[in-house]
Order: structure tokens, then sequence, then C-alpha cells
């Protein structure tokens, strides 16, 4: 999920080839297969391909990585316009990849002949649900192979909490109490990138987890109304986290990445909407002592009201690959996907912590990362969420685009002051009736 710290390609001509001269398609030596993503981050990613091309020297992987929002959906956008896409390209499940299934193969048969018939039952079943979200009826194909599956949480500074005498809340009420104590000492409470639409996604998840592991689902699938009185308590429930001071003043134009994290970075935040991705931060090249020490471990949201329990684990699918109709050799492309899912170049994905992988069973291996003084806590963080992960998420992924968008500004819209929870709830459930 996520604009994390990437290189950012900001020119759509280059996208097209028109500026650098080149093309993002195949080129006429088949042994070049182009990828465009933003997931890995730029170090892992490259570490990955090296593995790759190690192993296969007769393959070359052209790769361009470009920030999440909006870099990389413009580029989408402008070469499936032009049917310029690259070989490969990451997607999130759901609507992003249903918004170009049009431009992608079905990766079904060869997943087969790799790891049979039942080759998804090695997922967790979130993932697995995800792998096929939003497909047409009568839709089987499989248009991405998951990489990496995450859990969302709230991140926290530890060494900052031990300064201040706080201690990690289990109740609304105690939530509230820290973030007063983080602004009374000049720190940001808890960050939130409001700026970017997933953090709503994900803060309403984490608000619906707490009334039912269902209730998000039930609504993007038509069993319930997005109007009904659950998902109205969710959103008034969101809304008291801004109104009693819990989230940062002008969080609605703050983005997560880089705003936000280089506050958190910097101890200049005490809390942090993230989540097992962060753990990345650590295998960096050159890192602060916070991160070096590993000063952050991670809570799920406190109940915001009696009556209801602790936002649940939420997750699901991070990224995936999915090989495009322009790939004039989708078996060496899908050679790659295989490496980076389940291979050589996923163990390097493993070994930076970029995220947990989808595929079970390959362990970062802690000999190959740079020992400082906070290895053995961020392993230990890292392996919790995994085991979170491993004992079921809440799926957080939309099926479809329109109801996505419509879901983000529906909760700009509240926080902004324009919309009611009443008109937030209706605003969906047009996008909804209009499906």
């Amino acid at each position: 999920m996520k604009n994390k710290k990437l290189m950012s390609i900001l020119l759509v001509s280059a996208i097209l080839g028109t500026t650098l001269g080149t093309t993002a398609v195949s080129a006429a030596d088949e042994t070049s297969v182009s990828l465009w993503t933003w997931s890995p981050i730029t170090r892992t990613a490259e570490k990955m391909i090296d593995a790759f091309e190690k192993a296969n020297p007769d393959i070359t992987i052209d790769y361009t990585n470009y920030n999440y929002n909006p870099e990389y959906l413009q580029a989408l956008s402008a070469a499936s316009a032009s049917d310029n896409l690259a070989d490969i390209v990451g997607l999130q499940p759901g609507s992003l990849t249903q918004t170009y299934s049009d431009y992608l193969i079905d990766l079904s048969d060869y997943a087969k002949a790799e790891w049979g018939d039942d080759w998804t039952s090695v997922y967790d079943n979130v993932t697995q649900s995800q792998l096929q979200l939003g497909n047409k009826d009568g839709d089987d194909g499989h248009y991405i192979l998951p990489i990496e599956t995450q859990d969302i949480y709230v991140e926290y500074n530890k060494t900052l909490f031990e300064q201040l005498g706080l201690k990690v809340p289990t109740t609304y009420d105690e939530l509230v109490e820290v973030s007063k104590t983080l602004r009374d000492n000049g720190y940001a409470p808890l960050f939130f990138g409001g700026a970017d639409g997933w953090q709503h996604v994900n803060l309403l998840l984490m608000c619906t987890s707490q009334i039912s592991d269902t209730l998000f689902d039930e609504c993007q699938n038509g069993e319930k109304a997005w109007t009904c009185d659950e998902m109205k308590q969710a959103m008034t429930n969101y809304k008291k986290l801004f109104d009693d001071g819990v989230m940062q003043d002008g969080s609605l134009s703050s983005t997560s990445y880089s705003d936000g994290t280089t506050l958190f970075l910097a101890g200049q935040a005490g809390m942090m909407l993230l989540g097992s991705w962060w753990a990345q931060e650590y295998t960096s090249e050159d890192v602060s002592d916070a991160v070096a020490n590993w000063d952050y471990d991670y809570f799920y949201l406190p109940a915001l009201e009696e009556g209801l329990s602790d936002s649940k684990a939420i997750g699901g699918v991070d990224f995936g690959y999915g090989i495009t109709k322009n790939c004039e050799n989708p078996d060496l492309a899908w050679k790659a996907l295989v490496s980076f899912a389940t291979g050589e170049g996923a163990q390097e994905i493993a070994n930076d912590m970029n995220n947990h992988l989808s595929y079970p069973n390959i362990e970062p291996d802690t000999s190959a990362m740079v020992e400082r003084d906070g290895l053995q806590n961020v392993v230990d963080e890292f392996n919790r969420s995994g085991k979170d992960i491993a004992a079921g998420l809440v799926n957080q992924r939309i099926a479809e685009p329109t109801i996505e968008t419509a879901i983000q500004e529906a909760m700009q819209g509240l926080i902004g002051g324009t919309y009611s929870v009443d008109e937030a709830t209706q605003h969906i459930q047009d996008a909804q009736d209009a499906l």
C-alpha cells in the first residue's frame, strides 16, 4: 500500500517515449523485460532484480520505479491510453487491477503449470479472496501474482512515549489523553496523511472493524446499504478522532509520504497510521538513531466507544505484478514473476523486510542485515505482525474503482466540513447505486 520513499517520475511524455528516446514496451531484444512499479522501494527492487538477473544472466529487467500517487497512477493511465504499457506492471488487487484488467493477460494457466491446479491454496484466505476481487461475473481469471501482504496499524515512538511518561492507550479516553500530552509538549499526536485517499480508506476500515469484521465488505457487496446505522456509527467515530484532537492540525493537507514520515523519523510525531512495511526503514544504509535502535512498536486502534472492540488486523495483498498484453515474451516475464514472488528475488524482499511476502515460508535472513542495536527489536516487531497476518485479516481492498473514489471523497468531505455523516454515507451509496 502506499506512497513510499521512491524515485519520482514526473513527465508523462517520458512514458510515451518522446522525451527520453525510449519506449516502455519490450524492445526487439527478446531477452529484455520492462517493469513499472512503485513497490518494492527502489533499493529493495534493485536487489530483487539483481538476484533474478544473476540467476538468469540471459534476461535483463528494464526497470522504472515511480512515486505511487500521482506519478504512477498517471503513468498507467497515459500508457494504457496509448497502448504503451510496460511488460510487467505493479498493481493492487481490486479496483486498481480492475481498472487495467483489459490490458492484462490471465496468469491462471502459468500458475497452474508452475504450482498445480490448487496453486492459490498456499495463500491465506484474505489473499485468496483478493486475487479475483472485482472480476466481472463469469471471469475466473487471475490478473496479478501477489508479491507482498501487509497488516495496518498505529505505529508509535516508544522512546518518546517513555520520555513523556506515556503508555500505549488501551481505551479511547487514554488515546485522547496521550494525544493531548504530545500536543502540549510540541509534538504531532497521531499523524494522519489526509491528502492521501488510501489513508482515509484504511482509517474507515479500522472504525468499521470495531463494529463488525464484515461490515465494510457487506456494504461494498451490496448486502447492506452504506447509509445503514452501523456505517453511520463508524463515520461518527471516525470524525471524533479529528474533533477530539487525536489527529494533528492540518491533517487534510498533509501527505503520509513524506510529510508524516519525515516528522515521525525525526521524532516529532508520537504516532502514525502505518503498517508492517514500516520495518523496511531499518534496512536502509543511512539511518537515524531512532531507526538504528528501533524505537518503534505498534498497537491497534482502541475501541472508540463503549461496547465496541479494538480495531482488527486489517490488510491483505499490498501489491502484485501483472503481465500486460503488450508483452512480446510473456514466458520470460512469467519467469521474472516467479522469482519475485517465490524465488531468489523474493528472498531479497524478505531480507530487506520491505513487507511480508504473500507466498509463505520465506523468512528474512538476519545474517544479511546490518547489525545495529535495534536488530532484534525490529525483527520481533516484524515477526509479530506476521503472526497477526497468519491469524486472519479483515479485507482492506475495494472491488470497484468508483466506490473507492467515492469513499475517499466522502471521508475528506466529512473531515473538511462539506459533508455531514448522513451526506457522506449517501455520497458512497449514490456511487454504489450507479454500478
